[in-house]
């Protein structure tokens, strides 16, 4: 429950460090030295032993699930999510992104064969009415189309916690290596295509020195402390519950968008990330809690 909390936390300063980082990089530049520096970061620690032993080679069947669990926990996600932040900024996509928690419960009985609860299924009609308000109700524009591109990182995300779950423990994968594996798939592969494509994107004429201290903190905080804490948390913890402690993400987001960015919400969109929580709550289980509780009383 602490690894899940405390990377909720750090994973909510990953849109307020976008959102610098894309000051003088494009999203898919931002993915890829994101992905380069973390997987730097962990094989320098895994090489002096600092996450345990060094794995052994993973047979075809690990290599498979590994690249599946890397694909929709690393550069699929981390794409859309900086889309997302750029065109809808920091706030609002990490409510829509946050949507995860909702999406993991409700993909958890289908994946890991666990119920879903009528909270859960009430938690994803609250969250999809919230991020309707998010958007204003306004059926075009740069801020829908951020929240579109939103709702599949969140998606992708869910896929994550869920077969991280479900291959991890069974098919002897340990923690270090899937995260290793999602920072691997999101750098070296984004790396070399902008240096094909897009060569200039890479190092820009003018880059801004704070966006270089938050490609350092997306790199070491979010894309590899925060991994290494998420996947702690899912091997102990079923979906639900370790999603529940996620809800932390977009408040944090939230916070520090206004204290580093200065962004506001509208009263309606204010109203939208209440049900938004609402929703993250239902689904991950809290609301069942807090009622249980109240009737015990």
């Amino acid at each position: 429950m602490a690894a899940a909390a405390s990377a909720a936390v750090l994973f909510g300063t990953a849109y307020v460090a976008t959102a610098f980082a894309l000051r003088s990089f494009t999203p898919l530049a931002t993915a890829g030295w994101r992905g380069f520096l973390a997987s730097a970061a962990l094989a320098i620690v895994m090489a002096l032993g600092g996450l345990g032993p060094r794995p052994s080679r993973p047979t075809r069947s690990q290599a498979l699930r590994l690249v599946a669990v890397g694909l929709v926990g690393g550069p699929i996600f981390i794409v859309t999510m900086n889309v997302a932040v750029a065109h809808a900024g920091a706030t609002i996509a990490s409510f829509v992104a946050g949507l995860y928690a909702v999406l993991a419960a409700v993909l958890a009985p289908v994946l890991l064969r666990e119920r879903l609860t009528p909270f859960a299924a009430a938690g994803f009609v609250l969250a999809l009415a919230g991020t309707l308000l998010l958007a204003e109700l306004q059926l075009s524009g740069p801020t829908l189309s951020g929240i579109g591109v939103g709702l599949g990182a969140a998606l992708s995300y869910a896929l994550f916690l869920v077969l991280s779950r479900r291959w991890s423990a069974p098919w002897r994968l340990p923690g270090a290596v899937l995260v290793l594996t999602t920072v691997l798939t999101t750098g070296f592969p984004i790396m070399a295509w902008l240096l094909l494509a897009d060569p200039g994107s890479l190092l820009p004429a003018r880059i801004r020195p704070e966006s270089v201290f938050a490609l350092a903190w997306l790199a070491v905080v979010p894309g590899a402390a925060a991994q290494l804490l998420v996947v702690a948390s899912v091997r102990r913890l079923d979906a639900r519950r370790s999603s529940a402690f996620l809800l932390l993400n977009p408040v944090s987001a939230a916070v520090f968008s206004w204290g580093l960015l200065g962004e506001r919400l509208s009263p309606v969109q204010l109203l939208g990330t209440v049900l938004v929580l609402a929703g993250i709550a239902a689904a991950s289980g809290g609301l069942a809690w807090g009622a249980a509780s109240w009737r015990r009383r």
